[in-house]
This record gives structure tokens, sequence and C-alpha cells, in this order.
């Protein structure tokens, strides 16, 4: 039988959900720009941070949607795919990401303001938030689990 879930799996899926809800809102917005667009939000090439051709991009980022639906779903009961030692390698990859972006981050607003990957703020913010939600799912799989009560 399965453990029940405890407050810190609950929070921690909630807000690994409202991260992934900023990050599909960012996906939803390139698309509208990309078949529909729209004077209030960016140009579709703002949207863009690679030389991925957006449908191969698209098509990665509902990959990416659905595995993150996976995980909030397991984190909210709990579930633990990892071993403490490797959930702490994610937390440690997930942290090494995430200062890598916000060092692209401060280089565009700096010394590299001329080059388009080190500028495009959309696409490193949208990197910023998986690198968050990376350490924190890292996270949760590094911490104990608590034994099943009911068996």
């Amino acid at each position: 039988m399965k453990r029940p879930s405890d407050r810190i799996d609950i929070a921690l899926s909630i807000l690994v959900a409202s991260l992934t809800t900023a990050f599909l809102l960012r996906v939803v917005g390139q698309a509208i720009q990309r078949w529909a667009p729209q004077s209030f939000l960016p140009q579709f090439e703002t949207w863009q941070g690679s030389g991925l051709p957006y449908p191969l991009l698209l098509a990665c980022q509902v990959v990416i949607l659905v595995a993150l639906a996976l995980a909030i779903f397991g984190m909210a009961r709990g579930r633990r795919v990892l071993g403490r030692k490797a959930g702490r390698a994610v937390v440690a990859v997930g942290g090494l990401y995430f200062v890598l972006m916000a060092a692209r981050l401060s280089l565009g607003l700096t010394i590299w303001s001329d080059a388009h990957w080190f500028t495009a703020w959309i696409s490193t913010a949208l990197h910023l938030v998986l690198a968050s939600i990376v350490m924190l799912w890292g996270w949760h799989q590094s911490r104990p689990q608590k034994p099943d009560l009911m068996g």
C-alpha cells in the first residue's frame, strides 16, 4: 500500500505546478505569436532563444510539459523514483543549469548585449523556471521517505 503524502509533498507539487504554468504560458504565448499574432505580446522572434526550428522546439516543449505533469502528480502522491543520492545529483545539475542561465542573462544585459543568444531574455527566463523545477523535483526525490504506516 502506498504511503500517504505529507504536506511538503503537496507544497512542492503546488510550487512545481505553478512554475509549470508559467512555462505553459510561455509555450502558448509563442504559439499565438506564430499562428495568430497579437499586438500585446512580444514578437515571435523575441521568444526564440535557439536555432531549433519552431516545430521541433514546440514538440520538445510538449514532451517537457507531459513529463512535468507526470512529475507533479507523482510528487503530490509522495512518489519517489530516485534514491536520495540521485536526487541530490539532480539538485546539483539543476543548480548548475540555473547558474549558467543566470550568467547568460547577466552577460546579455552587460558585455554581450549585441549577441542574440545572450539577449533572448524570454527564453532565458524560461530556462530559469525549468532549472528551478529541476532543483525542486530533485529535492523532493532526495527527501527521506516516510515509512508506510498502513502496511
